[in-house]
Protein backbone atom coordinates (compact mmCIF):
# COMPACT_ATOMS: atom_id res chain seq x y z
CA UNK A 1 0.00 0.00 0.00
CA UNK A 2 1.24 3.69 -1.09
CA UNK A 3 0.16 5.67 1.69
CA UNK A 4 0.27 9.76 1.38
CA UNK A 5 0.25 11.72 3.91
CA UNK A 6 -0.21 15.79 4.40
CA UNK A 7 0.63 17.56 7.67
CA UNK A 8 2.73 20.47 8.21
CA UNK A 9 4.54 18.88 11.24
CA UNK A 10 7.08 16.54 10.87
CA UNK A 11 10.59 15.64 12.77
CA UNK A 12 12.21 16.90 14.32
CA UNK A 13 9.31 18.94 15.45
CA UNK A 14 8.52 18.31 19.26
CA UNK A 15 4.80 19.70 19.79
CA UNK A 16 2.13 19.15 18.78
CA UNK A 17 1.26 16.99 16.02
CA UNK A 18 4.24 16.60 14.88
CA UNK A 19 5.69 13.82 16.77
CA UNK A 20 2.40 11.67 16.59
CA UNK A 21 2.60 12.16 12.56
CA UNK A 22 5.86 11.07 12.94
CA UNK A 23 5.46 7.88 14.94
CA UNK A 24 2.19 7.22 12.60
CA UNK A 25 3.88 7.37 9.00
CA UNK A 26 7.58 5.70 10.51
CA UNK A 27 5.15 2.87 12.08
CA UNK A 28 3.56 2.39 9.10
CA UNK A 29 6.58 2.15 6.91
CA UNK A 30 8.58 -0.49 9.44
CA UNK A 31 4.88 -2.90 8.77
CA UNK A 32 6.03 -3.06 4.74
CA UNK A 33 4.17 -0.01 3.34
CA UNK A 34 5.49 2.49 0.99
CA UNK A 35 4.97 5.94 3.32
CA UNK A 36 5.49 9.76 1.87
CA UNK A 37 4.97 12.49 3.72
CA UNK A 38 4.40 16.06 2.63
CA UNK A 39 5.39 17.99 5.55
CA UNK A 40 6.81 22.05 5.92
CA UNK A 41 10.18 22.81 6.09
CA UNK A 42 10.72 22.91 10.21
CA UNK A 43 9.73 25.89 11.26
CA UNK A 44 7.54 26.19 14.68
CA UNK A 45 8.67 28.37 17.33
CA UNK A 46 11.66 29.54 15.38
CA UNK A 47 11.83 33.20 13.35
CA UNK A 48 13.21 31.76 10.04
CA UNK A 49 13.54 28.64 7.79
CA UNK A 50 17.19 26.86 9.19
CA UNK A 51 19.74 27.92 6.79
CA UNK A 52 20.09 24.23 5.34
CA UNK A 53 16.55 24.41 4.00
CA UNK A 54 16.25 28.01 3.29
CA UNK A 55 16.00 29.27 -0.65
CA UNK A 56 14.62 26.15 -1.56
CA UNK A 57 11.12 25.57 -2.43
CA UNK A 58 11.33 22.11 -2.14
CA UNK A 59 12.97 19.70 -0.15
CA UNK A 60 13.00 15.47 -0.07
CA UNK A 61 14.52 13.68 2.56
CA UNK A 62 14.46 9.88 3.76
CA UNK A 63 13.67 9.53 8.03
CA UNK A 64 13.23 6.01 9.37
CA UNK A 65 12.15 4.51 6.11
CA UNK A 66 9.32 6.94 5.24
CA UNK A 67 10.16 9.80 2.33
CA UNK A 68 9.70 13.24 3.42
CA UNK A 69 9.25 16.33 1.37
CA UNK A 70 9.55 19.53 2.75
CA UNK A 71 7.72 22.89 1.42
CA UNK A 72 8.87 26.11 1.62
CA UNK A 73 6.91 28.20 4.17
CA UNK A 74 5.92 31.49 5.24
CA UNK A 75 7.28 31.88 8.54
CA UNK A 76 5.42 34.28 9.95
CA UNK A 77 6.75 37.39 12.40
CA UNK A 78 3.32 37.83 14.18
CA UNK A 79 1.74 34.01 14.31
CA UNK A 80 -1.98 35.33 14.67
CA UNK A 81 -4.47 36.36 12.17
CA UNK A 82 -3.56 37.31 8.67
CA UNK A 83 -0.06 36.35 9.34
CA UNK A 84 -0.89 32.71 10.12
CA UNK A 85 -3.27 32.41 7.61
CA UNK A 86 -0.90 33.13 5.02
CA UNK A 87 1.29 30.39 6.33
CA UNK A 88 -1.03 27.79 6.39
CA UNK A 89 -1.61 29.17 2.55
CA UNK A 90 1.95 28.61 1.44
CA UNK A 91 1.98 25.23 2.69
CA UNK A 92 -1.29 23.87 1.25
CA UNK A 93 -0.35 25.89 -2.23
CA UNK A 94 3.14 23.76 -2.08
CA UNK A 95 1.53 20.60 -0.99
CA UNK A 96 -0.01 20.47 -3.76
CA UNK A 97 2.64 21.17 -6.08
CA UNK A 98 4.45 18.70 -3.94
CA UNK A 99 1.54 16.01 -4.04
CA UNK A 100 1.57 16.14 -7.73
CA UNK A 101 5.25 15.79 -8.27
CA UNK A 102 4.96 12.55 -5.67
CA UNK A 103 3.93 8.86 -6.68
CA UNK A 104 0.42 7.80 -6.98
CA UNK A 105 -0.94 7.17 -4.11
CA UNK A 106 -3.27 4.06 -3.11
CA UNK A 107 -4.70 6.45 0.01
CA UNK A 108 -3.96 9.65 1.26
CA UNK A 109 -4.06 10.58 4.99
CA UNK A 110 -4.79 14.86 5.87
CA UNK A 111 -4.20 15.72 9.24
CA UNK A 112 -5.88 18.51 10.80
CA UNK A 113 -5.05 21.55 11.62
CA UNK A 114 -5.25 23.37 9.82
CA UNK A 115 -8.62 22.68 7.82
CA UNK A 116 -7.29 23.71 4.93
CA UNK A 117 -5.01 20.69 4.18
CA UNK A 118 -8.59 19.03 3.66
CA UNK A 119 -8.61 21.14 0.47
CA UNK A 120 -5.21 20.31 -1.11
CA UNK A 121 -5.74 16.36 -0.25
CA UNK A 122 -9.00 16.48 -2.29
CA UNK A 123 -7.62 18.13 -4.98
CA UNK A 124 -4.49 15.61 -4.79
CA UNK A 125 -7.24 13.19 -4.51
CA UNK A 126 -9.13 13.98 -8.15
CA UNK A 127 -5.50 14.05 -9.37
CA UNK A 128 -4.54 10.56 -8.24
CA UNK A 129 -7.90 9.45 -8.41
CA UNK A 130 -7.08 7.76 -4.73
CA UNK A 131 -9.56 8.32 -1.62
CA UNK A 132 -8.87 10.57 1.02
CA UNK A 133 -9.00 10.24 4.48
CA UNK A 134 -9.63 13.22 7.35
CA UNK A 135 -7.90 13.24 10.46
CA UNK A 136 -9.49 15.65 12.84
CA UNK A 137 -7.39 16.39 15.75
CA UNK A 138 -8.75 20.26 16.61
CA UNK A 139 -12.87 20.31 15.15
CA UNK A 140 -12.08 23.92 13.05
CA UNK A 141 -13.51 25.97 12.76
CA UNK A 142 -15.25 25.69 16.37
CA UNK A 143 -12.25 25.91 18.08
CA UNK A 144 -10.93 29.06 16.10
CA UNK A 145 -14.28 31.00 17.18
CA UNK A 146 -14.36 29.79 21.02
CA UNK A 147 -10.93 31.37 21.70
CA UNK A 148 -11.55 33.82 19.53
CA UNK A 149 -8.93 33.90 17.06
CA UNK A 150 -11.63 34.50 14.55
CA UNK A 151 -14.05 36.76 14.57
CA UNK A 152 -15.11 38.07 11.03
CA UNK A 153 -18.66 36.30 10.37
CA UNK A 154 -18.34 36.18 6.91
CA UNK A 155 -14.54 33.66 7.49
CA UNK A 156 -16.40 31.82 9.95
CA UNK A 157 -18.73 30.89 7.38
CA UNK A 158 -16.30 30.34 4.77
CA UNK A 159 -14.44 28.14 7.05
CA UNK A 160 -17.86 26.00 8.14
CA UNK A 161 -18.68 25.86 4.19
CA UNK A 162 -14.77 24.44 3.62
CA UNK A 163 -15.46 21.99 7.07
CA UNK A 164 -18.67 20.50 5.25
CA UNK A 165 -17.40 20.21 2.43
CA UNK A 166 -13.86 18.40 3.28
CA UNK A 167 -16.21 15.63 5.43
CA UNK A 168 -18.30 15.01 2.03
CA UNK A 169 -15.48 14.58 -0.08
CA UNK A 170 -13.43 12.32 2.74
CA UNK A 171 -14.01 8.37 2.68
CA UNK A 172 -13.67 8.80 6.02
CA UNK A 173 -13.13 10.87 8.93
CA UNK A 174 -11.29 10.14 12.21
CA UNK A 175 -11.38 11.84 15.42
CA UNK A 176 -9.88 11.47 18.60
CA UNK A 177 -12.89 10.97 20.93
CA UNK A 178 -16.86 10.73 21.40
CA UNK A 179 -17.52 13.79 22.23
CA UNK A 180 -15.53 14.64 18.62
CA UNK A 181 -17.77 12.11 17.44
CA UNK A 182 -21.27 13.39 18.56
CA UNK A 183 -20.01 17.03 17.17
CA UNK A 184 -19.73 15.51 13.45
CA UNK A 185 -22.83 13.74 13.82
CA UNK A 186 -24.26 16.75 14.51
CA UNK A 187 -23.14 18.52 11.61
CA UNK A 188 -25.23 15.68 9.63
CA UNK A 189 -21.69 13.72 8.84
CA UNK A 190 -22.85 9.96 8.40
CA UNK A 191 -21.99 7.89 10.95
CA UNK A 192 -20.47 4.95 9.03
CA UNK A 193 -17.51 7.71 7.93
CA UNK A 194 -16.70 8.72 11.38
CA UNK A 195 -14.16 6.16 12.79
CA UNK A 196 -12.93 7.34 16.54
CA UNK A 197 -9.31 6.54 17.15
CA UNK A 198 -7.25 8.26 20.02
CA UNK A 199 -3.91 9.57 20.66
CA UNK A 200 -1.46 7.58 21.71
CA UNK A 201 1.77 7.12 24.33
CA UNK A 202 4.59 5.49 23.44
CA UNK A 203 4.83 3.31 26.54
CA UNK A 204 7.69 1.45 25.93
CA UNK A 205 10.31 4.49 25.02
CA UNK A 206 8.16 6.57 28.10
CA UNK A 207 8.92 4.76 31.25
CA UNK A 208 8.74 5.49 34.68
CA UNK A 209 11.49 6.68 36.79
CA UNK A 210 13.28 8.18 39.74
CA UNK A 211 11.93 11.38 40.38
CA UNK A 212 15.72 12.78 41.78
CA UNK A 213 17.13 12.15 37.93
CA UNK A 214 19.58 14.31 35.44
CA UNK A 215 16.98 16.56 34.17
CA UNK A 216 16.20 17.60 38.17
CA UNK A 217 20.27 18.12 38.32
CA UNK A 218 20.82 19.72 34.82
CA UNK A 219 18.02 22.75 36.05
CA UNK A 220 18.58 23.19 39.44
CA UNK A 221 15.60 21.32 40.42
CA UNK A 222 16.20 19.76 43.56
CA UNK A 223 14.41 19.12 46.38
CA UNK A 224 11.19 21.11 45.12
CA UNK A 225 7.77 19.92 44.80
CA UNK A 226 7.35 20.32 40.96
CA UNK A 227 4.13 21.44 38.98
CA UNK A 228 4.55 21.03 34.97
CA UNK A 229 3.01 22.18 32.15
CA UNK A 230 4.75 21.31 28.70
CA UNK A 231 3.46 21.03 25.40
CA UNK A 232 1.90 23.68 22.62
CA UNK A 233 2.11 27.14 24.65
CA UNK A 234 -0.95 28.28 22.82
CA UNK A 235 -4.43 30.74 23.69
CA UNK A 236 -6.41 27.21 24.41
CA UNK A 237 -3.93 26.07 27.15
CA UNK A 238 -5.55 29.31 29.39
CA UNK A 239 -1.93 29.14 31.04
CA UNK A 240 -2.31 32.96 32.66
CA UNK A 241 -4.21 30.83 35.05
CA UNK A 242 -1.26 29.29 35.90
CA UNK A 243 0.80 31.80 36.73
CA UNK A 244 -2.48 32.93 38.85
CA UNK A 245 -2.27 29.92 40.93
CA UNK A 246 1.88 30.08 41.30
CA UNK A 247 1.29 33.98 42.66
CA UNK A 248 -1.02 32.65 45.12
CA UNK A 249 1.98 30.14 46.27
CA UNK A 250 4.71 32.15 46.40
CA UNK A 251 4.49 32.02 50.58
CA UNK A 252 5.35 27.99 49.89
CA UNK A 253 9.12 27.95 49.14
CA UNK A 254 8.68 24.03 48.13
CA UNK A 255 6.79 24.49 45.46
CA UNK A 256 7.94 25.21 41.57
CA UNK A 257 5.73 25.65 38.73
CA UNK A 258 7.81 24.54 35.01
CA UNK A 259 6.30 25.25 31.98
CA UNK A 260 8.29 24.25 28.62
CA UNK A 261 7.57 24.84 25.52
CA UNK A 262 6.70 27.12 22.96
CA UNK A 263 4.16 28.76 21.10
CA UNK A 264 1.81 31.63 20.56
CA UNK A 265 0.66 32.88 24.20
CA UNK A 266 4.63 32.85 25.48
CA UNK A 267 5.18 36.27 24.98
CA UNK A 268 2.15 37.73 27.34
CA UNK A 269 2.88 34.75 30.05
CA UNK A 270 6.64 35.61 30.26
CA UNK A 271 5.54 39.27 30.68
CA UNK A 272 3.11 38.35 33.04
CA UNK A 273 5.43 36.74 35.22
CA UNK A 274 7.83 39.54 35.07
CA UNK A 275 4.93 42.03 36.49
CA UNK A 276 3.93 39.40 38.80
CA UNK A 277 8.18 38.47 39.64
CA UNK A 278 7.04 35.06 40.12
CA UNK A 279 10.42 33.17 41.77
CA UNK A 280 8.06 29.87 42.08
CA UNK A 281 7.85 30.11 38.00
CA UNK A 282 9.92 29.18 35.17
CA UNK A 283 10.26 28.68 31.47
CA UNK A 284 12.08 26.23 29.72
CA UNK A 285 12.09 26.13 26.07
CA UNK A 286 10.98 22.64 24.17
CA UNK A 287 13.19 19.73 25.46
CA UNK A 288 14.84 17.05 23.13
CA UNK A 289 12.93 13.90 23.17
CA UNK A 290 15.46 12.15 24.34
CA UNK A 291 14.94 13.73 27.25
CA UNK A 292 11.46 13.49 27.77
CA UNK A 293 11.25 10.74 29.89
CA UNK A 294 13.31 11.90 32.18
CA UNK A 295 11.48 15.22 32.39
CA UNK A 296 8.24 13.73 32.74
CA UNK A 297 9.97 11.32 35.88
CA UNK A 298 11.23 14.28 37.38
CA UNK A 299 8.02 16.17 38.30
CA UNK A 300 5.40 15.26 40.96
CA UNK A 301 2.42 16.26 38.93
CA UNK A 302 1.59 17.44 35.43
CA UNK A 303 -0.89 19.89 34.24
CA UNK A 304 -3.48 19.64 31.33
CA UNK A 305 -5.62 22.73 30.67
CA UNK A 306 -8.04 23.88 28.83
CA UNK A 307 -10.46 26.42 27.80
CA UNK A 308 -14.05 26.26 29.54
CA UNK A 309 -15.87 26.12 26.25
CA UNK A 310 -13.46 23.47 24.71
CA UNK A 311 -14.64 20.09 26.30
CA UNK A 312 -15.39 18.10 23.84
CA UNK A 313 -13.31 19.39 21.31
CA UNK A 314 -9.90 19.06 21.98
CA UNK A 315 -8.02 16.33 23.50
CA UNK A 316 -4.28 16.94 24.62
CA UNK A 317 -2.13 14.14 23.77
CA UNK A 318 0.25 14.88 26.25
CA UNK A 319 -2.30 13.60 28.57
CA UNK A 320 -1.48 9.89 27.46
CA UNK A 321 2.61 10.87 27.90
CA UNK A 322 2.17 11.92 31.60
CA UNK A 323 0.52 9.04 32.59
CA UNK A 324 2.59 6.91 30.93
CA UNK A 325 5.50 8.54 33.00
CA UNK A 326 3.29 6.91 36.19
CA UNK A 327 2.98 10.94 37.24
CA UNK A 328 -0.66 12.21 38.33
CA UNK A 329 -2.57 14.37 36.18
CA UNK A 330 -3.88 17.50 38.18
CA UNK A 331 -6.73 18.11 34.69
CA UNK A 332 -8.20 21.84 35.09
CA UNK A 333 -10.53 20.75 32.00
CA UNK A 334 -14.19 21.02 31.58
CA UNK A 335 -17.04 18.62 33.75
CA UNK A 336 -17.99 16.95 30.17
CA UNK A 337 -14.79 16.63 28.61
CA UNK A 338 -12.74 13.47 27.45
CA UNK A 339 -9.86 14.09 29.95
CA UNK A 340 -11.96 14.81 32.86
CA UNK A 341 -13.42 11.30 32.23
CA UNK A 342 -10.17 9.58 31.60
CA UNK A 343 -8.44 10.70 34.34
CA UNK A 344 -11.42 9.33 36.73
CA UNK A 345 -11.81 6.28 34.70
CA UNK A 346 -8.08 5.60 35.47
CA UNK A 347 -8.03 7.31 38.70
CA UNK A 348 -5.28 9.00 37.64
CA UNK A 349 -5.23 12.33 38.93
CA UNK A 350 -7.47 15.08 39.79
CA UNK A 351 -10.43 17.26 37.90
CA UNK A 352 -10.61 20.96 38.95
CA UNK A 353 -12.91 23.17 36.97
CA UNK A 354 -10.98 24.95 34.07
CA UNK A 355 -9.93 28.67 34.38
CA UNK A 356 -10.11 28.38 38.21
CA UNK A 357 -6.50 29.19 39.23
CA UNK A 358 -7.78 29.03 43.24
CA UNK A 359 -9.02 25.94 43.14
CA UNK A 360 -5.29 24.60 40.70
CA UNK A 361 -3.42 26.71 43.71
CA UNK A 362 -5.56 24.38 46.22
CA UNK A 363 -4.77 20.84 44.85
CA UNK A 364 -1.21 21.73 43.91
CA UNK A 365 -0.88 22.42 47.89
CA UNK A 366 -3.27 19.05 49.05
CA UNK A 367 -0.94 17.17 46.86
CA UNK A 368 2.21 18.76 48.17
CA UNK A 369 1.66 16.82 51.48
CA UNK A 370 0.46 13.69 50.23
CA UNK A 371 3.57 11.77 48.36
CA UNK A 372 2.05 8.17 49.09
CA UNK A 373 -1.41 9.36 47.15
CA UNK A 374 1.02 10.70 44.27
CA UNK A 375 2.66 7.17 43.77
CA UNK A 376 -0.97 5.17 43.67
CA UNK A 377 -2.32 7.92 41.19
CA UNK A 378 0.91 7.88 38.94
CA UNK A 379 0.93 3.76 38.96
CA UNK A 380 -2.85 3.75 37.99
CA UNK A 381 -2.22 6.04 35.09
CA UNK A 382 0.23 4.17 34.24
CA UNK A 383 -1.55 0.93 34.14
CA UNK A 384 -4.56 2.66 32.20
CA UNK A 385 -2.37 4.04 29.24
CA UNK A 386 -0.45 0.79 28.39
CA UNK A 387 -3.68 -1.58 28.56
CA UNK A 388 -5.95 1.22 26.13
CA UNK A 389 -3.44 4.12 24.44
CA UNK A 390 -0.44 2.20 23.52
CA UNK A 391 1.18 3.35 20.40
CA UNK A 392 1.51 -0.08 18.81
CA UNK A 393 -2.43 -0.60 19.30
CA UNK A 394 -3.31 3.05 18.02
CA UNK A 395 -1.03 2.75 15.16
CA UNK A 396 -2.50 -0.58 13.89
CA UNK A 397 -5.83 0.75 14.16
CA UNK A 398 -5.10 3.15 11.60
CA UNK A 399 -3.57 1.00 9.20
CA UNK A 400 -6.33 -1.20 9.23
CA UNK A 401 -8.58 1.66 8.49
CA UNK A 402 -6.10 2.82 5.50
CA UNK A 403 -5.92 -0.80 4.52
CA UNK A 404 -10.06 -0.69 4.43
CA UNK A 405 -10.25 2.57 2.65
CA UNK A 406 -7.22 2.23 -0.12
CA UNK A 407 -8.74 -1.90 -0.79
CA UNK A 408 -12.98 -0.53 -0.94
CA UNK A 409 -11.60 1.88 -3.39
CA UNK A 410 -9.93 -0.02 -5.78
CA UNK A 411 -12.29 -2.74 -5.82
CA UNK A 412 -14.41 0.31 -6.90
CA UNK A 413 -12.47 0.80 -9.63
CA UNK A 414 -12.54 -2.41 -11.05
Amino acid sequence: MRVLILHMRFHPDLTGTGPLVTDLATDIAAMGDDVTVITSMPHYGLKHIPEEYRGRPLVWEEHLGVRVCRTFVYVPPNPRGFHRSINYLSYNFMSIVAGRLSNRPDVILCVNPPITVGFSGWLLRLAHRAPMVFNVQDVWPDCLEIIGQVRSRVLLHIFRRLETFIYRVSSRVTVLSEGMKRNLLSKQVPEHKVTVIPNWADVDFIRPCPRENSFRKAHNLEGKFLVLFAGNLGFISMLENVLDAAEMLKDDPRILFLIVGEGNAKPALLAKAEQLRLENLRFLTTQSKSTLPEMLGAVDLSLVTLNHRLGQLNVPSKTYSIMAGARPVLASVPEDSEIARLVRVADCGVVIPPEDASAMARAVREFSVRPERLQVLGENGRQYVCEHFARKDMVRRYHALLHDVATSAAEGRS
